[in-house]
């Protein structure tokens, strides 16, 4: 299992709760805290009204948090493209302990890999990059194409996306949440005006 260099986040909800997911302390990974996950998925529960027959899309896996606490609660396939290797292995390793048959992990670059394009279209996408890479418009633009009709895109990031930013690309802001340094942004498919 993980080595020493690692820590933790629990699973917060579903068939896996409280199960411990064991993350790799890597620059730049900073999983989803417990309440985000916990806020983030009371407004998904809201407004999808569960996750049975629904696949998800998560571009920067990291600790694969946000795909377990999907599949845990019902979801049912989840593709998950993460860069670093090790990282990875941690999920991977972790699937396996959980027999999460529903998901998918993609070892290599969401913005650029083909790959994530053979599952779509995605009910539900997450975008939670390295802050310091400011990739998150990147990751909206790159997904657009990919979404289900009522698709909803969740973003974490360190400054708030407008608007007009998401207009952009027929999206619509459907929830917004300032917490500690990170905006949560719920948004959702619209149809083009044109």
């Amino acid at each position: 299992m993980p080595a020493s260099n690692s820590g933790k986040v629990r699973i917060i909800g579903g068939c896996w709760k409280r199960t411990n997911i064991p993350v790799l302390n890597a620059d730049g990974l900073r999983p989803t805290g417990d309440r985000q996950r916990e806020t983030l998925f009371n407004w998904l529960t809201f407004l999808l009204g569960g996750f049975e027959g629904r696949s998800a899309l998560d571009m920067f896996g990291g600790s694969g948090a946000l795909s377990f606490e999907f599949l845990s609660r019902g979801g049912s396939r989840a593709v998950l493209c993460e860069t670093n290797r090790r990282a990875a292995q941690f999920i991977e390793q972790t699937a396996e302990k959980l027999n999460a048959e529903g998901l998918k992990v993609i070892v290599g670059n969401s913005l650029t890999d083909v790959r994530i394009t053979d599952s779509a279209p995605y009910d539900l996408v997450f975008i939670d990059p390295p802050f310091a890479a400011e990739l998150q418009f990147k990751a909206l633009k790159r997904c657009a194409p990919m979404l289900a009709s009522d698709a909803l895109v969740y973003v974490e990031s360190p400054q708030e996306i407008s608007n007009e930013m998401l207009a952009s690309l027929s999206l619509s802001a459907v929830r917004r949440l300032k917490a500690g340094a990170s905006y949560m942004l719920l948004a959702q498919k619209t149809e083009n005006p044109s």
